[in-house]
């Protein structure tokens, strides 16, 4: 019982870390995509972001 708990406890972390650096990388991936003006998409916050979605959902 013990050895199957300890597996559950560090699976679980370990997915939990596996899954955030994942996360971490891909949103680095896209702020430099955004920085370098390569195609990363703006937020529907701002004011030109919005219209670009808007222009987008047109065509």
């Amino acid at each position: 019982m013990d050895i199957a708990l300890g597996f559950l406890t560090f699976g679980t972390l370990g997915s939990v870390v596996v899954f955030a650096y994942m996360s971490a990388r891909l949103a680095d991936k896209q702020l430099a995509e955004t920085r370098r003006g390569v195609g990363g998409r703006k937020s529907a916050l701002s004011s030109d972001g919005i219209a670009e979605r808007l222009a987008a959902q047109k065509t």
